[in-house]
């Protein structure tokens, strides 16, 4: 049912069309969108996660920024306190969709990029062992929290 309202609260902002016509067609193409994807583990999975991503992009929009102001300054020190590496993160996720939305999230964060998923496991490029250590307890901690795995957030 979830999937459905968002569906279709979806279609009616991108549409515009508030006639009964067309909201019957609307209606209609996303039952059929629910049907067709009744047995997707990453749709289902996604559409119980919702409360939890209402949370979490927030979240994630400030932690980009805070990311942005301190690469920021660690490239204007003159010193250039840069020590990149090459980090193995092990997330404590059971679903892929989980490990797929912690590997985007650091991609997004500057200052780290996820360069691969090894076996369950992110290898990771960052700027500074700070972003490193964020990463394994704060980042995952979250991800685990909006898909309801793992362990609570740091």
């Amino acid at each position: 049912m979830t999937l459905f309202v968002v569906c279709f609260a979806l279609w009616l902002v991108l549409s515009g069309h508030w006639d009964p016509l067309h909201l019957a067609l609307g209606a209609a193409a996303s039952a059929l969108v629910v049907w067709l994807n009744r047995d997707d583990e990453a749709v289902s999975g996604l559409a119980r996660a919702l409360p939890g991503l209402a949370r979490y992009v927030p979240w994630l929009l400030v932690e980009i920024v805070k990311a942005n102001i301190a690469v920021t300054r660690v490239v204007i020190d003159p010193r250039l306190p840069i020590e990149p590496m090459v980090v193995r993160v092990r997330p404590p996720f059971a679903s892929d969709l989980a490990v797929t939305m912690l590997a985007n999230s650091i991609t997004l964060t500057p200052g780290t990029i996820t360069l691969d998923v090894d076996e369950g496991d992110l290898i990771v490029h960052a700027l500074t062992p700070v972003s490193v250590e964020e990463l394994e307890t704060v980042f995952g901690g979250r991800v685990a929290r909006v898909f309801g795995e793992g362990r609570a957030p740091a």
